[in-house]
């Protein structure tokens, strides 16, 4: 049984996942619903330390920023394939989906096919949806694998009710280290607040880092620390505030 963490602290540096550890879960990933108090959360933890706060998601910086309105806020989208530095410096790690011209037909196909999948294109990566037709994960996992197998450059997320195509040159991992590289998180302790399979890899990272791996929810984790909900993940950040 994992422990709940520590009483955080100003000089940490914090990465939050978004979906399933700051705001629920929703059929549709626009359809999601920003709390005011996570919005007034991520404000404030942004003052107390004095900026080592990002935002770390497989969303795009697009869609987060719409969804919170913190466009000063640093944050990794698609999985670290885009970041925003601290600066406000924009950057990209690659800038096309590789086999995007065989896949996003292949998988258009596939959801056309099938009530209740959702194709997500997010540029540089795609995302198929089955949150509402979960009967089709085990199906799904086998075409996926068989429509990517050509193009040794991608790897797919398995996450939750979703399968994430995109290529293997980043992950949470990557994004959260290229933060900790830079001011003003360098030299702070690391925190990640995840939920997801995908958020393993920042896990993974973060206790190589010395840092606070939390995983918000149930379910194996390489994290050392575990919150069991999206309330007290924000209750746990919010303590810092007051």
């Amino acid at each position: 049984m994992l422990a709940r963490p520590p009483t955080p602290k100003a000089d940490w540096a914090y990465f939050c996942d978004i979906d399933g550890t700051l705001v629920a879960f929703a059929k549709h990933p626009d359809a999601v619903e920003v709390r005011e108090e996570a919005r007034h959360v991520l404000q404030q933890l942004f003052c107390v330390t004095h900026g080592a706060v990002a935002l770390v998601s497989g969303r795009s910086l697009a869609s987060i920023d719409a969804l919170f309105h913190l466009p000063f806020l640093p944050a990794a989208g698609l999985h670290g394939l885009e970041r925003r530095d601290p600066d406000g410096t924009y950057q990209r790690v690659i800038d096309r989906l590789p086999g995007r011209e065989q896949l996003l037909p292949a998988l258009s196909a596939l959801a056309a096919r099938f009530p209740g999948l959702l194709l997500e294109d997010k540029g540089i990566a795609l995302a198929l949806h089955y949150r509402q037709a979960p009967r089709l994960g085990g199906y799904l996992s086998h075409t996926i694998k068989r429509l990517v197998a050509p193009f040794p450059e991608l790897t797919v997320l398995k996450g939750k009710y979703v399968f994430e195509l995109k290529p293997h040159v980043a992950n949470k991992g990557e994004a959260i280290a290229a933060f900790m590289r830079i001011p003003p998180f360098c030299g702070r302790t690391p925190v990640f607040l995840g939920d997801d399979v995908t958020d393993e890899y920042g896990f993974e990272r973060i206790n190589q880092l010395g840092g606070l791996s939390i995983k918000v929810g149930p379910g194996q984790t390489l994290a050392r620390y575990r919150l069991p909900n999206i309330e007290a993940a924000l209750t746990w950040l919010q303590s810092l505030t007051h």
